[in-house]
């Protein structure tokens, strides 16, 4: 007759499985602290590459060679914290998103070279150079994206949305540096950038208020003080915003102070970063120096012939129940039952708090594809196709995700249109 399952068999391993759990997150804020750093040197390669454009060769010459050399760095680092592929045999069904997502990341990254090449001869014009670079930062950050898609507690789940947001919000500030150096560089904005310019600067706003509803209060104070000390950046905004171009050392102004303003974003980045790893190591700890690590305690939790589980309600007959309103001998409630209670409270608790997280990374999802759809059958770039749900949504007084969504809902009209 075969032995009858143990309790403390699963709950051994449910600890086991939770262990893993937190380390695959602290492998992935490791690998996340990567990808935002090889984002932070595109994004200033691709300022630096406007302002050489747009200023006829003039400034920024040698500036693209360091810009060049520190992405290929930031590389470097990156690709040797990449997962190996495992063998064709041990290939996993859910591991699809992620291996596509690093795929089409390294396809962008292998234009980087070519691009540069028309950037030093200046053969592409620096609306065509940025929204490269725009492309190529994207793939980065959507690996950003599913590589935090994991399954995480409810304060780790809250420090990862605000880490989402702030990401997004700094690529947007990224985009308006290298969008105003372009303009004060050629003394000239056009409707188009200027227009695109407030739209940038929403769009960050945006991202930060949805930053403020989830990150840690110490990390806001520290963005809070920053913002507060950007009077003259707020003043060159503002030229650029209504098309002035400014002096002639305007554009260096410009890209210095916006690229403290990066600097300082990139800063709080990795705090943000820092607190899921810090909130990890936390739940890491706790599980690992739980009570079912105690000798004392396993000695009749692991189960042999000899000391089954039921033994302890046996050697606890004399157990006082009004002293312990759950009836079960003080060995399990240390033990056994916490962890059943604690796990309780976490699955609902993630329930609640993770119904944010979800909406979110719906949203992007859907106004993302709704973009795909609009560059793929109206040949709109990725800035033309955003503009265009956010013009869509304002005429119409709704969200712009409402907008995608709906066009989602007819997107055979995209797809049978010769």
């Amino acid at each position: 007759m075969s032995q009858s399952p143990h309790a403390a068999h699963y709950f051994l391993a449910a600890r086991e499985c939770e262990i893993s759990r937190l380390d695959n997150v602290l492998r992935a804020g490791k690998l996340i602290g990567q990808l935002s750093q090889l984002v932070h040197v595109l994004q200033r390669e691709r300022g630096s590459s406007n302002i050489w454009l747009c200023s006829e060769g003039m400034l920024f010459g040698e500036e693209l060679a360091h810009r060049a050399a520190a992405v290929s760095q930031s590389m470097s680092n990156l690709f040797s914290d990449l997962p190996a592929l495992p063998p064709a045999s041990a290939l996993q069904p859910g591991a699809f998103r992620i291996y596509h997502r690093i795929g089409s990341m390294l396809m962008a990254l292998e234009s980087l070279p070519e691009l540069r090449n028309q950037i030093h001869d200046r053969s592409v014009s620096h609306q065509r150079a940025m929204e490269s670079f725009n492309a190529i930062i994207q793939q980065v950050l959507n690996l950003v994206y599913e590589v935090a898609d994991i399954d995480a507690d409810g304060q780790v789940a809250s420090a990862l949305v605000a880490l989402f947001t702030f990401m997004q919000s700094k690529e947007y500030a990224g985009q308006e540096r290298a969008l105003a150096s372009a303009g004060f560089a050629s003394r000239c904005f056009s409707d188009s950038a200027r227009q695109l310019m407030v739209e940038l600067i929403a769009a960050q706003e945006s991202c930060l208020n949805s930053f403020s509803g989830f990150a840690d209060a110490s990390i806001i104070s520290v963005w809070s003080q920053q913002e507060a000390k950007t009077s003259e950046f707020e003043r060159l905004r503002r030229l650029a915003c209504t098309g002035v171009p400014g002096e002639e050392d305007t554009v260096l102004n410009w890209f210095a102070l916006a690229s403290q303003r990066l600097d300082m974003m990139k800063i709080v980045e990795d705090k943000l970063i820092n607190k899921v790893m810090h909130l990890c190591q936390q739940s890491l700890q706790r599980v690992q120096s739980s009570n079912l690590d105690d000798p004392q305690t396993l000695a009749g939790v692991v189960v042999t012939p000899e000391k089954p589980l039921a033994a302890y309600f046996a050697a606890s007959a004399h157990h006082n129940e009004a002293d312990d309103d759950t009836g079960l001998p003080p060995q399990l409630n240390r033990s056994l039952l916490n962890l059943i209670q604690h796990q309780a409270h976490r699955l609902k608790t993630l329930d609640n708090e993770l119904a944010g997280l979800r909406a979110t990374l719906m949203e992007r999802k859907t106004i993302e594809q709704a973009k795909a759809l609009l560059m793929q059958y109206q040949g709109l770039t990725e800035e033309q196709a955003w503009h265009l749900l956010r013009k869509t949504a304002m005429n119409q007084n709704k969200k712009v995700v409402e907008i995608a969504q709906a066009m989602l809902d007819v997107s055979t009209v995209f797809t049978s249109t010769p």
